[in-house]
C-alpha cells in the first residue's frame, strides 16, 4: 500500500488565503475601519472635554473682567479721587493767580 502524502498545514493555509483573497481583504478593511472609528471617537471625546474646560475658563475670566470693571469705576470716581487728594495727600485747589501756563510751540 502506498502512503498518501498529506500537504503541510502552512501550504493549506496559503492556498486557502489565495482562494479567499477578497474575503481576507474585506476582513482587514473591516478591522481597519473599526479601529479608525475608535480612534476618531476617542479624539472627539478629548476635544469635547477640552472645549468644555475652555468655555468654563472663559466664563471665569468674563466674571473676573466684570468685577475689575466695577472696581475700576469705583476707584476712578471723581469724588473719591478728590477726597483722597485732600485727606491723604493734603492737596488743595490752586488759586487763579497761582496757576502757571506753559507755552506751546
Amino acid at each position: 500500500m502506498k502512503a498518501s502524502r498529506v500537504p503541510a498545514l502552512s501550504m493549506v493555509i496559503v492556498d486557502d488565503l489565495r482562494q479567499h483573497l477578497l474575503l481576507v481583504l474585506l476582513f482587514l478593511a473591516l478591522v481597519a475601519s473599526a479601529l479608525a472609528v475608535i480612534y476618531v471617537a476617542h479624539g472627539h471625546r478629548l476635544l469635547v472635554t477640552e472645549r468644555d474646560q475652555l468655555l468654563s475658563e472663559r466664563d471665569q475670566i468674563d466674571i473676573e473682567w466684570r468685577h475689575l470693571q466695577i472696581e475700576q469705576n469705583t476707584l476712578t470716581e471723581h469724588s473719591r479721587v478728590e477726597r483722597i487728594a485732600v485727606q491723604q495727600l493734603e492737596m488743595v485747589r490752586p488759586q487763579a493767580d497761582e496757576e502757571v501756563l506753559v507755552p506751546w510751540h
